[in-house]
């Protein structure tokens, strides 16, 4: 019992110290960021966050790990089916993994809140919306939410491929966005 209450103490420190880099490095970077006019240059010139691996689930529940998808920039964005703004940009990801996907990986990350929303409803749900060029994970066991502090939907964060923090974006994005993201880490 006392362990198991340490372990939950250790890792609730550890998440906090995490976030609290985070949001200290990340969030005053991030407010004078125009993802319209990105400077490849001026961005690597600014201190680098490195992205700490994780692990979250494919569609046939096996565990993935970030550090799988090494080597190419990536685009993760945190979703559910729930959340209409997420589904709305679903498309312009989509859009964007067909022209970008052999250079870059994309990882929907769905956050389902919904206890009734089984994988393969996630992933039929995808199928219904026309979304070919994406395939979803699931934030299980919710690492992701607490390395990037989510605290809304959608999120989508820019991860270089050397596995730096490069861009985010909290809200609804739009192609042109991602895009230009896209192309200053190419």
């Amino acid at each position: 019992m006392k362990n198991t209450k340490q372990k939950i103490a250790i890792a609730s420190v550890t998440v906090l110290l995490i976030f609290s880099v985070i949001s200290g490095l990340v969030v005053p970077y991030l407010q004078n960021f125009d993802t319209e006019t990105v400077d490849k240059n001026a961005v690597q010139n600014e201190e680098k966050i490195a992205i700490p691996d994780f692990e979250f689930k494919n569609l046939e529940g096996e565990t993935v790990n970030l550090s799988d998808f090494a080597g190419k920039p990536i685009v993760m964005n945190f979703w559910g089916t729930w959340c209409p703004f997420c589904t709305l940009e679903l498309p312009e990801f989509d859009k964007a993994a067909a022209e970008y996907g052999d250079k870059v990986n994309f990882i929907l990350l769905d956050v389902e809140e919904d206890s009734n929303m089984t994988r393969q409803a996630v992933a039929d749900y995808l199928a219904e919306k026309g979304i070919e060029n994406l395939t979803t994970y699931y934030d299980d066991p919710g690492y992701g939410i607490y390395i990037f502090g989510v605290n809304s939907f959608p999120l989508t964060v820019y991860i270089d491929s050397e596995g730096y923090f490069f861009n985010a974006k909290s809200g609804m994005t739009s192609y042109d966005e991602i895009v230009a993201n896209i192309n200053a880490m190419l």
